[in-house]
């Protein structure tokens, strides 16, 4: 099986909503969120641009969403976020998301990034994991900063160094 990475286009839209519907468990995301019924998966606020998608054997099977962290600010202009990872759970375990996480910092490398900032859920072990073999630290744990299925879930935001920083 061979992982490709490739811009998202308005083509995969469909497959989009289908894949977001499908993949999104308690563990790694907002119940409130994956809840909504979801028309489109693009819109202003999430154009094709800021996604990368990811086939396995020619099947969309993850994407993931890379943008400017603080935005418009040229302060902080070499500060990229991930503002999600999703990967169909048939696909789990393939390296699909080893080479989104490797395309989305190639992608923010090549518009002047130097650091590549997350957020995860402090239940999702999974995911903590692997942003630790591609090299993420942690760089802050915000308490309780969510209630999910009547539990506190505590925030927490990785970075990793994809450029020198001087």
């Amino acid at each position: 099986m061979s992982v490709q990475v490739r811009p998202a286009t308005s083509a995969d839209d469909a497959a989009l909503v289908v894949l977001d519907r499908t993949s999104w468990s308690t563990e790694s995301g907002f119940p409130s969120v994956f809840a909504k019924e979801q028309a489109a998966f693009f819109s202003d606020r999430n154009p094709p641009g800021s996604f990368l998608v990811a086939e396995l054997d020619g099947v969309l099977v993850g994407y993931v969403k890379v943008e400017l962290k603080y935005p418009p600010l040229p302060e902080a202009a070499h500060v990229f976020g991930i503002r999600g990872l999703v990967v169909a759970r048939r696909a789990r375990r393939a390296g699909v998301a080893s080479a989104l996480l490797v395309a989305a910092e190639d992608y923010a490398r090549s518009r002047g990034g130097r650091k590549l900032s997350l957020n995860v859920l402090g239940g999702n072990v999974t995911a903590q994991r692997l942003y630790a073999r591609h090299g993420y630290v942690l760089e802050g744990r915000h308490r309780a900063e969510f209630v999910i299925d009547g539990g506190y879930v505590d925030d927490l935001t990785l970075a990793k160094e994809i450029a020198p920083l001087g």
